[in-house]
């Protein structure tokens, strides 16, 4: 019976499959079983990137509708909001920064109990660079988070070819030593082992290629998403010195 029952009885690979070694078949079902994992990975993390990128447009959408800066920061309850953008903690992480900065200034101008009146506020220079080291600093974690699994990634499209390499290079010297062992030197009595154990270099080609294709389409995605978390941190800041920012 055949050990790989999604291909049928009669297939090339099949045939090549049955007369292979027992180190061969289980570096391919190995390999095989590791294409499964991989492409979990890859749809779970584009179903996660593309959920960002829709979090992120609403809420930059909504944003842009409020009169003030701090209008959804006061309002609170973002986080829950705009559930799985990581522009909203970005945001967050700067008004805190700014909040913090807002409440050293009410102290040195002594007003220690007093809530703090934006329309009186004001930043210098300084404190909003502040603000956007925070808002980098947040959106570096970010980066990092939608970076997880990445090199796992990386590390299986890398070794699948040399783990298909490697099967081959042992089932190529079985066979000669087989060969050796018997006598035989004819056509017919090598060319089964040999073609049994390209399967698993064959089998390691398919698992990295496709794994390539789809880690590659997932590091563009994470680039397109990290830039604009950048260019948000940039444009929020600025819009931060048009209403706050003092000489």
């Amino acid at each position: 019976m055949s050990l790989l029952p999604i291909l049928p009885p009669g297939f090339l690979l099949t045939e090549m499959f049955s007369i292979s070694d027992a180190f061969g078949k289980a570096i391919v079902l190995g390999l095989l079983a590791v294409s499964v994992w991989v492409w979990t990975i890859i749809i779970m993390k584009w179903r996660e990137l593309s959920g960002v990128e829709r979090a992120d447009r609403r809420f930059r959408r909504e944003l842009e509708r409020q009169p003030h800066p701090f209008s959804l920061y006061m309002e609170g309850q973002m986080l829950s909001r705009f559930s799985g953008s990581s522009l909203v903690r970005i945001y967050n992480a700067c008004c805190e920064a700014a909040r913090r900065e807002f409440e050293v200034s009410a102290k040195r101008r002594g007003d220690l109990e007093g809530a703090i009146d934006l329309s009186q506020a004001r930043l210098t220079g300084l404190q909003l660079e502040t603000v956007r080291r925070a808002g980098e600093c947040e959106a570096a974690d970010q980066v990092l988070l939608l970076e997880d699994q990445m090199g796992t990634l990386a590390t299986c499209y890398t070794l699948a070819p040399m783990c298909g390499l490697f099967g081959t290079v042992w089932g190529v010297m079985v066979t000669f030593h087989s060969m050796g062992g018997e006598g035989m030197a004819n056509l017919a009595s090598v060319a089964p082992g040999i073609s049994s154990a390209m399967l698993t270099t064959l089998i390691g080609l398919v698992v990295a290629m496709p794994t390539a294709v789809g880690s590659n389409a997932l590091n563009q995605k994470i680039h397109l998403v990290s830039t604009q978390m950048e260019n948000f941190t940039d444009s929020f800041v600025a819009r931060l010195q048009q209403s706050f920012h003092q000489e």
